[in-house]
C-alpha cells in the first residue's frame, strides 16, 4: 500500500496512474539514505517525467513485470494492483490516492539481515510524521501479543520455516482426522 497526494488541480503522480494501467507496481523502502532522493520523486512532475533520472536514482528490473525497482533500496515489493481509495483533501491539497495491492514477490538485501530476518535497524526507513517532519527507526524492540495461539503468532511473525512447520501438522491433523471420520 502507498499513498499519492494528487495536486490541487487534480491532477494524479504517474505512480497511480501506472500502477491503474499496468495491474502491478513496486513498493520500495525509503530509507535514511536514500531520504533526499524520495523527497524528489515526491514533487508533482509532468506525466512522463523519469523520477529515476531526476532523483539520480538506478533502475533494477522487477522479476514478475516491467516495472522498475529502485536497485538502492534495501527492501522491495513487487504487487500486484488490487484498488484504489481516494480520500477527499482540504484545498490548497489535493485528493490523497490510497493504492493497495498483493504482494507478489519480496526482495531483500543480505546487508539488511540478522540471522535471516531483516534487521529493521539496518534499514534504517524513514516516515513522515506530519509538517514537515520525518523520523528515522534506529532502535526497535520486542512485543508478543499476550494470549494469541503459537500458530496465530508464527504468522504474525512471518517466519516461512515456522509457518511451514505449522502447516504441515495442521494437513497431517486434518488427514488423520478425514481417515478416522471415514472408518
Amino acid at each position: 500500500m502507498f499513498s499519492s497526494n494528487q495536486t490541487a488541480e487534480g491532477l494524479r503522480k504517474d505512480t497511480v496512474v501506472n500502477a491503474e494501467e499496468y495491474k502491478h507496481f513496486v513498493w520500495n523502502l525509503a530509507t535514511y539514505p536514500l531520504r533526499e532522493a524520495m523527497n524528489i520523486t515526491a514533487q508533482q512532475f509532468p506525466y512522463g517525467t523519469d523520477e529515476f533520472e531526476r532523483a539520480g536514482l538506478a533502475k533494477e528490473r522487477a522479476q514478475l513485470s516491467e516495472v522498475p525497482m529502485v536497485k538502492q533500496s534495501p527492501v522491495k515489493f513487487e504487487c500486484s494492483y488490487h484498488s484504489t481509495v481516494r480520500l477527499p483533501g482540504n484545498p490548497p491539497m489535493g485528493t490523497v490516492d490510497i493504492v493497495i495491492g498483493k504482494v507478489e514477490a519480496v526482495h531483500v538485501s543480505d546487508e539488511v539481515l540478522t540471522d535471516g530476518m531483516v534487521d529493521v535497524r539496518k534499514t534504517q526507513p524513514i516516515a513522515r510524521c506530519g509538517y514537515y517532519q520525518y523520523t528515522v527507526v534506529r532502535e526497535t524492540f520486542e512485543m508478543k501479543i499476550p494470549g494469541m495461539s503459537e500458530a496465530v503468532l508464527n504468522g504474525l511473525e512471518g517466519n516461512p520455516v515456522k509457518v511451514a512447520q505449522y502447516d504441515t501438522l495442521r494437513r497431517a491433523g486434518s488427514a488423520k482426522a478425514g481417515v478416522q471420520g471415514q472408518i
